[in-house]
């Protein structure tokens, strides 16, 4: 599954993204992604690009503006191996 889901991200920045994380490495739009769904998850904005490439992907359940998101069983899948690759204890 995890590479599945590096190919998705990757694809989806490669295709979506300006700037620097659209080639760059998997770990900086890891990264990405990871901040975009705890951001959204805890009710902050997190800019329009970042946003629809965690929705568009399968990452989020898009809703309504000013609200907290939640995560699919797909962005759960990617935040429990962010965490343990990065060695977060949760």
């Amino acid at each position: 599954m995890s590479n599945l889901i590096d190919m998705i991200i990757s694809d989806l920045f490669k295709n979506r993204w300006s700037g620097n994380l659209a080639e760059g490495n998997l770990d900086e739009q890891k990264r990405q992604l990871f901040k975009t769904l705890k951001d959204q998850t805890m009710g902050y904005w997190s800019g329009h690009t970042a946003y629809h490439i965690a929705v568009d992907g399968g990452f989020l359940i898009d809703g309504k503006r000013c609200t907290y998101k939640k995560v699919t069983r797909l962005g759960a899948i990617f935040i429990e191996q962010y965490l343990k690759e990065n060695d977060y204890v949760c």
